[in-house]
């Protein structure tokens, strides 16, 4: 079987069995009162992902700083170091994450 009737019947095969996207409407998404505490809540939530995903790529590039150190004093100090400030970081967004949950459950916000 050739590469062109290879390409055929996988296009064939994913045009046949193509599932339609389940979206919500989008009159849905302006209905309602936007109030000051849903948006604070949403930036939260986006901050808490992003600065966990910057922790996360700290964690694997001090881990791979200390792959590479081959066995240098210096190097493997310098990838502890940034390894243990990552972790730190992801302790105290968790902490945050978690006093802030706290905090709205006893307000009832």
């Amino acid at each position: 079987m050739n590469i062109l009737n290879k390409t055929i019947l996988a296009s064939a095969s994913l045009l046949l069995t193509a599932t339609p996207a389940f979206a919500d409407d989008p009159a849905k998404l302006f209905s309602g009162s936007v109030s000051f505490g849903s948006i604070l809540d949403r930036g939260m939530q986006i901050a808490f992902y992003l600065a966990g995903g910057v922790c996360v790529v700290f964690i694997i590039m001090g881990g791979y700083m200390w792959m590479i150190s081959a066995g240098d004093p210096s190097k493997v100090k310098q990838a502890q170091g940034t390894l243990t400030w990552a972790v730190i970081g992801l302790v105290i967004i968790l902490l945050a994450v978690v006093i802030l949950k706290v905090i709205t459950t006893f307000i009832g916000a």
